[in-house]
C-alpha cells in the first residue's frame, strides 16, 4: 500500500503532482491552498479526502507531505505545521523547489519526519501541461538518507529521471535551469525585437526563426558544445561583428550589453572549438567592447 499524500499549494506543479500521485496508486487524503473554494475545486479533481484553507488540518493522516507553494512560503509552512503538530512521525515532508536546500524543512526534522527536496527540471504554463511534461523529465532529488529511498520511488512512480544534487551548490543548479529556459526566452525576445526593427513582423519572426532555433538546439544534442557554435565569431568574420554592434548602438541601444557579453563568452567558445586563432579572437573583443 503506498502512502496517503497530503499537498500544501494546489498551483501548477502541485495540481499536476497530485493528478499524477493519484494515477500511480498514492492516495490523496488532504489538499490546501489559501483560497477555500480554490481547495474544494482541487481536492474534487484529485479525489482528495480533505481540503482546508489551514494546512494544518489536512495532514494528519499523510505519510508523504508536499509542500509546492511559492518559494517565499515553504519555511513558514512547515514551521506552522510543526508548531501545530500536525508533521506526524514517520513522515517524510517534500518541497519542489529548485533554488532552496531540504534543510529550510528542519522544523519537521525535528517532529520525526523526514525531509526532501523534489525538483521537476521541466518548465509549465498549465497544470495540464505539467502533468504531460513531467514524465521523462529529470527531478533533482537532495535530502535525508532516510527520505532518498521515498524520494526514488516516486521518481520512478512519476516516470521521472533520477538526478541526484548538492544542496550547498543548488543555487547554480537553479542558475542554470533559469539560463536555459527563462533567459532563453528573454534572448529570443531580443532577436524577435531586432527583427521587428527591421521590419519583419512578430509572427514572421518566430516563423523564420523556428528552424533555426529547433536546427540549432539539434545540434547541440548530437555535437554538444563548443562543435554546435556556429556564425560569424565562430568564422572569425570581425567586420560582420563590428557592424552588428554599430547598428545597434543606433536603433536599440538598450541590447548593446546583452550582444557585448554574448559575444565576448562566443568568442571564448570559439578558441575552444578551434575555428579561430588568438590574433582573430583580439579582434573580435576589440569590436566588442564599448566605444
Amino acid at each position: 500500500m503506498k502512502e496517503n499524500v497530503a499537498i500544501i499549494g494546489c498551483g501548477t506543479v502541485g495540481t499536476a503532482l497530485g493528478r499524477l500521485l493519484g494515477k500511480a496508486g498514492y492516495p490523496i487524503v488532504g489538499i490546501s491552498t489559501t483560497h477555500p473554494e480554490k481547495a474544494d475545486r482541487v481536492a474534487e479533481h484529485l479525489g482528495a479526502l480533505h481540503a482546508s484553507a489551514a494546512p494544518w488540518e489536512v495532514t494528519g493522516n499523510a505519510g508523504l507531505i508536499f509542500i509546492t507553494t511559492p518559494d517565499d512560503a515553504i519555511r513558514n509552512i512547515c514551521d506552522t505545521l510543526a508548531s501545530k503538530m500536525a508533521v506526524p512521525p514517520g513522515s517524510v515532508v517534500i518541497h519542489c523547489s529548485g533554488a532552496l536546500p531540504s534543510t529550510i524543512l528542519a522544523s519537521a526534522r525535528n517532529h520525526g519526519a523526514s525531509i526532501v527536496s523534489l525538483h521537476p527540471l521541466q518548465t509549465f504554463v498549465s497544470a495540464e501541461q505539467a502533468e504531460a511534461l513531467v514524465p521523462g523529465s529529470y527531478f533533482a532529488v537532495e535530502g535525508d538518507q532516510a527520505a532518498i529511498p521515498v524520494a526514488r520511488r516516486l521518481v520512478n512512480d512519476l516516470e521521472g529521471v533520477w538526478l541526484e544534487i548538492s544542496p550547498t551548490l543548488k543555487p547554480l543548479y537553479h542558475a542554470a535551469a533559469v539560463a536555459a529556459s527563462n533567459y532563453l526566452v528573454t534572448l529570443l525576445d531580443m532577436s524577435f525585437q531586432f527583427n521587428r526593427m527591421a521590419g519583419i513582423s512578430a509572427p514572421s519572426a518566430f516563423k523564420a526563426l523556428s528552424p533555426l532555433i529547433h536546427g540549432t538546439l539539434r545540434n547541440i544534442d548530437k555535437q554538444g558544445i563548443p562543435q554546435a557554435l556556429t556564425g560569424p565569431i565562430a568564422r572569425g568574420d570581425v567586420e560582420t561583428v563590428a557592424g552588428h554592434v554599430a547598428s545597434i548602438r543606433e536603433h536599440m541601444p538598450r541590447f548593446l550589453p546583452i550582444y557585448r557579453s554574448l559575444g565576448v563568452h562566443a568568442v571564448d567558445l570559439s578558441l575552444e572549438k578551434g575555428t579561430i586563432s588568438e590574433e582573430t579572437a583580439t579582434r573580435l573583443r576589440t569590436a566588442l567592447e564599448p566605444h
